[in-house]
């Protein structure tokens, strides 16, 4: 059984590789303002606030080897610049190796329109919470053979942040769970569910937030976030879980002893579990390309379904990089009342040809779609008519 992410909290489609970056810029604020170079600064008679300067940045960024030459270090300001991470105070200039002011968007009140920005901080605050208590949520536990080292209950999680006060009421705790869960901050152990305020359902942080990375590692990430986002023109199968496309949860309708966990007698400090053997299998015999889809000999037959949405969305899960398919239908949902059936390659959304689109695009055009309901076209392989 598999949980649907909600339409109404969705946020920006991202990925680890971008929490990764902001992780890198913020460990690189934290020391700039160690050594003072985070400060209120003075020109031409006007002030600016907690900001740094570009000449002082880079002469700081060599002098300490973080950075092997000046040039490497102005590229991967600008990678962090471009990544909405600081900006010019005036916002007039790509980061440069001169006498400029540029301030971290954490110490400005321009943070408030990157959300997922706003959301990294959102999580470092959870995460350092969770991890700095000696009585913290974080067990190991025991489903089936498989142990799941620093894991923790939903309903703990849920506890957690009401405790402590970074939620209001369950409800809003409820919602963040689902906010780092789409975006793969934090991961059900099996990829099987959504976040769900529930004790028999274990969920594990995908991102180290205490690691340290190196300055040259926002370059690696900058270019595999930057494939990722090119990757639907690949016509290999995609490797890891996609995430939720809606929020309804079905897992009650699953038989509660398959979902059952034992916590075991460990340590906080335990590694996480190996995360290779926690990959979701796909649905599909074949990974079939988009051409092979059109072709005229396609044993694939097009059909094309009305899904109205009910309060908690639409009922099913995608992957895939182009063409994406339906990984799993909720039997109870609208997705299933529409006859949507799993291993149906999505062909349409909403009369737009998605078919060479990876399954965070075609997410966004259902999650962005003005209407109650999606008219969507599938292709369907003779054999499972």
């Amino acid at each position: 059984m598999t949980d649907h992410s909600r339409k109404d909290f969705c946020p920006v489609v991202s990925t680890l590789s971008t929490y990764q970056i902001f992780l890198i810029g913020e460990q690189l604020r934290s020391c700039m303002n160690g050594v003072g170079l985070v400060r209120d600064r003075k020109y031409r008679l006007r002030s600016y606030k907690s900001c740094f300067q570009g000449n002082e940045t880079v002469d700081w960024l060599v002098r300490s080897k973080r950075c092997e030459d000046r040039l490497f270090a102005v590229r991967i300001m600008r990678v962090l610049q471009k990544w909405a991470f600081f900006h010019h105070v005036c916002d007039d200039h790509k980061f440069k190796d001169e006498m400029l002011f540029y301030r971290f968007r954490r110490d400005d009140d321009t943070i408030r329109s990157h959300k997922d920005l706003l959301l990294f901080y959102k999580v470092l605050d959870i995460y350092h919470s969770i991890n700095s208590s000696k009585k913290g949520i974080l067990r190991s536990y025991q489903l089936k053979e498989q142990v799941y080292a620093r894991a923790f209950m939903g309903t703990a999680f849920v506890d957690w942040l009401v405790k402590t006060g970074m939620a209001d009421t369950k409800e809003q705790a409820i919602i963040t769970g689902r906010q780092l869960l789409e975006n793969d901050i934090i991961r059900h152990v099996t990829d099987d569910h959504h976040f769900r305020n529930d004790n028999m359902l274990l969920y594990q942080f995908n991102l180290d937030l205490d690691q340290r990375r190196r300055m040259s590692d926002v370059l690696i990430l900058d270019d595999q976030r930057r494939m990722s986002t090119d990757s639907h023109n690949s016509t290999e199968p995609q490797d890891t879980p996609t995430r939720f496309l809606e929020s309804h949860d079905f897992s009650t309708h699953a038989n509660t002893c398959d979902n059952e966990c034992y916590e075991m007698n460990s340590t906080e400090t335990e590694k996480p579990a190996n995360t290779s053997l926690m990959q979701p299998n796909s649905v599909l015999l074949r990974y079939e390309t988009a051409d092979e889809l059109e072709s005229p000999d396609t044993p694939y037959i097009k059909s094309c379904v009305r899904i109205f949405s009910d309060s908690v969305g639409y009922g099913f899960v995608i992957r895939g990089i182009g063409p994406t398919y339906v990984q799993t239908v909720d039997p109870e949902g609208p997705a299933a009342d529409a006859g949507l059936k799993v291993r149906q390659y999505v062909y349409s959304v909403n009369g737009v040809n998605v078919l060479r689109e990876d399954h965070h695009s075609v997410a966004q055009r259902i999650i962005n779609s003005e209407r109650d309901y999606i008219n969507i076209c599938v292709m369907s392989h003779k054999r499972d008519m």
